[in-house]
């Protein structure tokens, strides 16, 4: 192609996927659905500027995305908060394994009439869920911490893990375990072994070596290649020995999760695994056949809804005999309803061994598509019946707002929240906690805290706390700008309500107060002063001395302050 026209080709995609993203976020959908629809409009199935044979090459530059992403989930979590996870992971996983993909195997042998053989191993890859997607709207929602998205990825893990068997299936079930170039199961799983000690020795010890001298030297373009290399390497090596790549890179992540230098090295991925991810929605449209979906529509019209149902069932099932909560295991089973990535792979081996025919294999790649285009919408079908079904006021604090009356919501559990709930104990003042983080709330409750799970954005949530009978709220919160939002928010539907808020600026303290909310204040102003003081003291500036330049600085809403924070502004 000449240069032009891949300038006109980049021009297309971007615009497309820009429009696409922001309308399907407007209704609701979220970004992700938006990649994918701009990525059958402008694919290789549609007329457009994309060649066919650029999909592939693509989507194997966009799984680093994926890759990246599962490393950062890894950052997030230490092997201590992985090893309690144990009961999910290795029990509830491999039961949704292992119970949904003999639920599909029977339906497709008594309801579809293929063979057993097939059957076996279309349900295993039916089975396995998209980490991508799953995990990309559950960050895309802030659902990661909660009950059900902890769980989903417990359950996403386990899926990975079942890759390399899965994989050692395929010429069981076409019979054919002594073709030549095939690899004993005890050969492979040696090499699993050996591909995941040299990943623990470089994760713990090597990598945060490397990368703690460079970090010293401040030679931090070093840092990052040799950070890229490390989670290349660990992904390259683990999809060698027929494991998933997302396994290895979120391993690794975990081993660095520990280190002094994981916000440095967060920093250094987050924007190009953004971008990446988002390429490869965009390949996952490209690589829909708009056409064969028209011509199939009477097949997927009843096989889509029954894969997505029976998924959705067994999970929900399973869920709850490992005594997660209703609400919970509803949203479980409607995040992980759809097929995932791997059963492209899965299925095209099935049908290179001969397992399934040339139409069966296009059909049960056009449920795989169609099912991953479904997901956003079971996402938003689950939340609304878990909120409908299973009250999921109760999972806020309903049982003890019930009896309260001018009390305090504070929304936030972090240090300050923390502080603001301690003096409303000691002053005997009645108060409701809402934290968002489920680790922050199981922390407080084993600390005999008073604080409950939940959304302030939800109409539901906000009448659980007795929002409306409340005296004030105090908002807290690291992320700025949702703090500012949800303090906008909760004075314009109770304008009775005393809205207290902690900003980071005088800007945002300015901003809030031209809104009526009257009790904005700055977090760092009086602590500066007092330490500025101190400091003050013990460079030998008489106290007297001291105390007249904090009062000064003080005076009239700190009015000198505020100056010379706009001229710095401006400037």
């Amino acid at each position: 192609m000449e240069l032009s026209s891949i300038l006109l080709a980049i021009v297309i995609i971007l615009a497309a996927t820009a429009l696409c993203v922001a309308l399907f976020d407007r209704l609701g959908f979220g970004s992700i659905l938006g990649f994918i629809v701009a990525g059958v409009l402008i694919g290789p199935h549609t007329p457009g500027p994309v060649p066919v044979h650029a999909v592939e090459e693509l989507q194997s530059i966009a799984e680093l995305g994926v890759v990246l992403f599962m490393f950062t989930v890894g950052l997030e979590l230490r092997p201590g908060k992985v090893w309690a996870m144990r009961r999910l992971i290795f029990g509830l996983g491999s039961a949704q394994m292992l119970v949904s993909a003999a639920a599909l195997a029977l339906y497709l042998v008594l309801l579809v009439g293929i063979s057993w053989e097939a059957a076996t191993l279309v349900g295993l890859a039916f089975a396995m869920s998209s980490t991508a997607i799953v995990m990309g709207t559950l960050s895309e929602r802030g659902e990661l911490a909660s009950e059900h998205g902890r769980t989903t990825f417990a359950i996403l893990m386990a899926q990975d893990m079942w890759v390399v068997p899965v994989m050692a299936l395929v010429p069981v079930l076409a019979h054919t375990t002594g073709a030549a170039g095939s690899t004993p199961l005890w050969q492979t799983l040696l090499m699993v072994v050996g591909v995941i000690g040299g990943i623990l020795i470089v994760g713990r010890w090597l990598l945060p070596a490397a990368l703690g001298y460079f970090a010293g030297q401040r030679q931090m373009d070093a840092f990052g290649l040799v950070l890229f290399l490390g989670v290349i390497l660990a992904a390259w090596a683990v999809d060698k020995v027929g494991i998933s790549m997302t396994l290895g890179a979120f391993l690794l992540g975990m081993l660095l999760s520990a280190s002094d230098l994981r916000y440095q090295i967060e920093a250094s991925v987050t924007p190009f695994k953004q971008s990446l991810m988002g390429l490869f929605f965009i390949a996952v449209g490209m690589s829909i056949d708009v056409g064969a979906i028209l011509r199939d529509w009477d097949a997927l019209l009843v096989q889509v809804p029954a894969v997505l149902a029976l998924k959705a069932l067994v999970l929900i099932g399973l869920a709850l005999a490992f005594g997660i909560g209703r609400a919970a295991a509803i949203r479980i089973g409607f995040y992980l309803s759809q097929v995932g990535e791997f059963a492209f792979v899965l299925l095209g081996a099935a049908a290179v061994a001969g397992l399934i025919s040339s139409n069966g294999h296009t059909l049960a790649m056009l449920v795989v598509a169609v099912s991953m285009i479904a997901t956003p919408l079971m996402v938003k079908a689950g939340a609304a019946l878990s909120g409908r079904l299973a009250g999921a006021a109760r999972d806020t604090a309903a049982d003890l707002s019930a009896d309260l009356e001018r009390h305090v919501v504070i929304i936030g559990y972090d240090e300050v929240g923390q502080l603001i709930a301690l003096m409303l104990e000691r002053a005997n003042i009645p108060y409701v906690a809402v934290e968002r983080d489920l680790v922050i709330v199981e922390r407080a409750k084993r600390a005999g805290r008073q604080v409950y799970l939940g959304n302030m954005y939800s109409p539901a949530t906000q009448a659980a706390a007795g929002v409306g009978k409340a005296t004030a709220v105090y908002v807290t919160s690291h992320d700025n700008q949702a703090a500012k939002a949800l303090a906008v928010t909760l004075h314009q539907l109770y304008p009775q309500l005393d809205v207290y808020v902690r900003m980071r600026t005088l800007r945002d303290q300015d901003e809030l107060v031209s809104k009526g909310i009257k009790h904005a204040a700055t977090s760092y102003i009086e602590s500066t002063l007092s330490r500025g003081g101190e400091l003050l003291k013990n460079l030998g500036v008489p106290e007297t001395e001291v105390d007249e330049v904090v009062g000064t600085l003080r005076k009239e809403n700190y009015s000198s302050v505020r100056a010379a924070y706009v001229d710095v502004a401006s400037g």
